[in-house]
């Protein structure tokens, strides 16, 4: 599944992708209103982080109300805030933290991959991602990180 992923490498905490969201859906510059949030990770890394529009959603499992369902068109995790009660289940049920009760409506509230933020992000630290992607990128990361040392050991056993 697609979902918003944030590179620690390149995000630097402006908060603008929180301010951009929670103007574009809610026409507040309130970052308490935005569909994704901006954490501080120690020691010096900030991230964006938004759903993960998980394949089995925990936080759909425990809606009594099934306001929170995947559109089956789009295959993306969203909230019927018509639907929603705003008891709260779905924040407790979420493993990743990231979806929220709105402020004023105390309805949930999360990304639901509308990507406005992306262009926005001034350091492009934003982007879709899904997670054979991110696995196979990682994969690649590590066997560039380590051939200066395979080359090093290849030449020594080769004398």
């Amino acid at each position: 599944m697609p979902y918003l992923y944030c590179d620690v490498m390149k995000c630097t905490g402006c908060r603008i992708c929180e301010l951009y969201c929670a103007f574009i859906r809610e026409h507040a510059l309130n970052p308490k209103k935005a569909r994704l949030r901006v954490e501080r990770r120690e020691p010096a890394f900030d991230k964006a982080i938004a759903c993960r529009q998980c394949a089995d959603p925990p936080c759909a499992k425990v809606c009594p109300t099934d306001a929170i369902v995947r559109n089956p068109k789009t295959g993306i995790v969203v909230v019927y805030e018509k639907k929603c009660t705003g008891c709260g289940a779905c924040v407790e049920a979420c493993p990743f933290g990231e979806i929220w009760l709105h402020p004023d409506r105390k309805k949930a509230l999360k990304c639901d991959l509308c990507r406005q933020c992306i262009p926005r992000c001034p350091t492009g630290a934003l982007r879709v991602e899904t997670s054979e992607g991110s696995t196979a990128r990682n994969r690649s990361k590590l066997v560039e990180s380590r051939r200066p040392v395979m080359l090093e050991r290849t030449q020594v056993s080769g004398k």
